[in-house]
């Protein structure tokens, strides 16, 4: 994967997650519309949800780019294993390093996620394998951490939006009210003087 590839991988995560939080976010506003009509009306509501759609859009982004690099770490271990067919022996720290540096060389969507390897005291016929597994474990942890980031965002957003809906909400039912009972009082009495 060349570095043009790498940009070209980049932009495609952050269009991805630019949609991936437009849908979100629509489906947040209709959710928020059923439970009240007065919620999707507020300035918060508007403020909270740029603020959301730009940590939602780096978060998803992240997350798209991360579930890529774990599907390139097949071919990077296919990579290792020809890259160390004729070499043996015990691996130190800074040969395992070099080694991932090869490997974020040719596949540079790897090397935005992990950029630190020390995979010394591994025999050099495991380290393809060693160094999959270990890609795979981090890579997963990074998403799962993403996943839990997004939903907390919107948690968070959520009951922001509705602490500040509340008393709006409540002053907007009681003026509703007194007008409608308001209302009732003048047609009675019209009623009654009719009656008269």
């Amino acid at each position: 994967m060349t570095f043009l590839s790498l940009l070209n991988t980049t932009f495609t995560c952050v269009l991805n997650g630019i949609i991936v939080t437009a849908a979100i976010m629509a489906a947040l506003y209709l959710i928020l519309k059923t439970f009240s009509h007065y919620i999707v009306r507020t300035p918060i509501f508007y403020i909270t949800g740029l603020i959301v759609s730009l940590l939602l859009i780096v978060q998803i982004s992240l997350m798209i780019g991360a579930i890529q690099a774990k599907g390139a770490t097949d071919s990077a271990e296919i990579y290792l294993t020809q890259l160390l067919e004729n070499k043996s022996g015990v691996v130190g720290a800074n040969d395992s390093q070099y080694i991932l540096d090869a490997v974020t060389k040719e596949y540079p969507i790897i090397g935005v996620y992990i950029g630190v390897a020390n995979f010394s005291g591994h025999d050099v016929s495991e380290l393809a394998e060693s160094m999959h597994e270990t890609m795979i474990s981090f890579l997963n942890t990074y998403i799962w951490h993403r996943v839990w980031w997004i939903l907390g965002i919107l948690v968070v957003a959520c009951i922001i939006v509705m602490l500040f809906d509340k008393p709006n909400a409540a002053g907007h039912r009681i003026a509703s009210a007194s007008r409608h009972d308001g209302r009732r009082a003048r047609t009675g009495s019209h009623k009654r003087v009719r009656r008269r």
